[in-house]
This record gives structure tokens, sequence and C-alpha cells, in this order.
């Protein structure tokens, strides 16, 4: 079954699985730079109350920096930014699962155990499409999308619950693009080619509406 054939079924088997929604982006560091998607945070806790209100499960995936200091993400010396924003905190029984690269969260896991890794959890309760939301979208996000469908699971993305940051021009002997003053790309500028990017041959992207429809 195609994942949008899944959402239209009303989402049996799916599960919600949060990405990378810590406090480490309320630095100021984060703060200070234009981000995409207004509405993340009311779209992500819309949908987090709803598929709790109807018992459906919900996977947490935290990022955390082992090797580089200079990381906000590094549990050493900024512990608390590896924690959830309180308003993505799991409830009780949502498995947490922790990732230590920058790859997928196929990478990641279990907090309660160590060893259990995303796959696992997911085949253990039959779990058979994702749908992701979270930060951010070119990085953890797009490539949790790729590595679940390496795995044989349907995705759905949510465009607008998932956001990133704009992004500085790279210099590589190539064109500029549309870049907007030739140095950088908007932060909804780089979200939307990351979503087209995986439209369609690697996820359907949604609405949280459209999804919501379905609950």
């Amino acid at each position: 079954m195609s994942s949008s054939a899944h959402l239209a079924s009303g989402l049996p088997n799916t599960a919600l699985v949060v990405i990378d929604v810590q406090q480490a982006f309320l630095e100021p560091h984060y703060l200070k730079r234009e981000r995409s998607t207004p509405k993340l945070e009311t779209n992500i806790a819309g949908l987090l109350a709803t598929f709790r209100a109807n018992k459906l499960p919900i996977f947490h995936i935290h990022h955390v920096n082992t090797k580089n200091e200079n990381s906000f993400f590094y549990e050493k010396t900024r512990p608390t930014n590896v924690l959830p924003m309180d308003f993505v905190a799991p409830n009780d029984g949502e498995p947490v699962l922790r990732k230590y690269d920058k790859s997928s969260g196929f990478g990641a896991f279990l907090v309660s155990d160590g060893t259990t890794d995303l796959s696992d959890v997911l085949n253990a309760q039959g779990i058979k499409t994702l749908i992701l939301v979270g930060i951010s979208s070119p990085h953890c996000v797009g490539s949790t999308a790729r590595s679940a469908g390496d795995r044989g699971f349907s995705v759905i993305v949510i465009g607008d619950a998932t956001a990133t940051y704009a992004a500085g021009v790279v210099e590589f002997g190539g064109s500029k693009g549309d870049s907007e003053d030739g140095n950088s790309w908007g932060a909804e500028t780089v979200h939307g080619v990351a979503m087209a990017h995986l439209q369609g041959e690697l996820a359907d992207v949604v609405t949280t509406a459209e999804v919501l429809r379905h609950l």
C-alpha cells in the first residue's frame, strides 16, 4: 500500500515520529536565524494531541553529540539542550530513542536499553507507515525518510510540521540560482526544495490538516 493510500485508509499500522525537536534550537544561535514554517509548534502539538486521543503510536527521536564539543547538542557541556522542548515532552509509554551521529533516526536506539534500534521497535509493533515531523527538513527528517524507504516502510512527511533554516550559498563554481541576495537562500526556499526532493519518489508530502482529516 502506498503512503497516500495508507493515509486515506485511516492510518492503520501507522506511527508519528517526532524528530529532534529539542531545546538546542532555543539557543540564540538558532533563534536569531531565519526559520521556515511559523506554525511548526502549533501543528506538531495538534498532531500529538490527536494521536494520543486516538491511542496511536508515537515515537520520539533525540539527537545527542558525544564527539564535537562545539555542537549545541554536546551533552557533556549542554545537558539541557538535548532534552525535548516542553510542548513535545513524551508521555509515559511513548518510546524515546537517541541517535549519536548525523545520519537518520534509523541509527537511533531506545533510551530504555541502549541497544534496540528504531527498525526493531517499529517491526515489533507491526508499524508499516511513518509520519515524520520535526527539525530539520533537509537533514535528519530527510535522512529518516530515505532510510525508512530503504527498509520498506511507507513514508509521509508533514510539510507544515517540519522546518529548517536559511542557508548560505556554497561556492562550488556553479550558479547561485535563485538565492535572495547572492549570498543566502531563504528558510522557506530551503524547506520547499527539501520537500520537493522527497515528494513522490521518497515520500508523500502532505499538510497537518490532511492527516487530521483521517483521524
